[in-house]
């Protein structure tokens, strides 16, 4: 009868320490990939939000040129509705028709704009401000400001 001797045992498969050590790599592996694809889509969806915001805020300040720069002193803070919910009523929102050109809608996920003219003392211009807010309570999302002249109020 013969007694196999420690030296004389061939290996068949993965010892189980083998097993973890390349699981804990694989999750290691894993995890950095995916966290780098969530930050990606982050920064993606962020981009999205800071171009979204900039071009209305471009398009408002359009809107008001073509208006002939005929709008009030201050315009007030108006709350654009969610235009998915079935119970808001999708005409709201909107400033007066111009000649069949409206207003441009706030973008989605945004709560509300504010519009406000100021008189530049001791200069003939005029301070435009536009502020776009994400929530009632947050700090403005984005802010632009532009000077023009030859702006004739009503």
């Amino acid at each position: 009868m013969r007694t196999e001797t420690s030296t004389e045992r061939t290996q068949a498969g993965f010892t189980l320490v083998e097993v973890v050590v390349a699981m804990a790599i694989l999750g290691l592996v894993a995890a950095t990939s995916l966290g780098g694809l969530l930050n990606s889509m982050t920064e993606t969806r962020r981009g999205y939000d800071r171009a979204q915001a900039a071009a209305w805020v471009q398009s408002e300040l359009d809107f008001l040129r073509v208006q002939g720069y005929g709008i009030a002193a201050t315009v007030t803070p108006r709350r654009i509705p969610d235009p998915t919910d079935p119970a808001n009523d999708p005409t709201t929102g909107y400033l007066p028709d111009y000649g069949g050109l409206q207003e441009p809608r706030i973008p989605a996920g945004f709560f509300q704009a504010e519009v406000e003219v100021t008189e530049v003392p001791g200069l003939p211009l005029k301070r435009l401000a536009v502020r776009l807010y994400r929530t009632p309570s947050s700090p403005p999302y984005t802010i632009l400001v532009t000077y023009v002249a030859r702006f004739n109020y009503p």
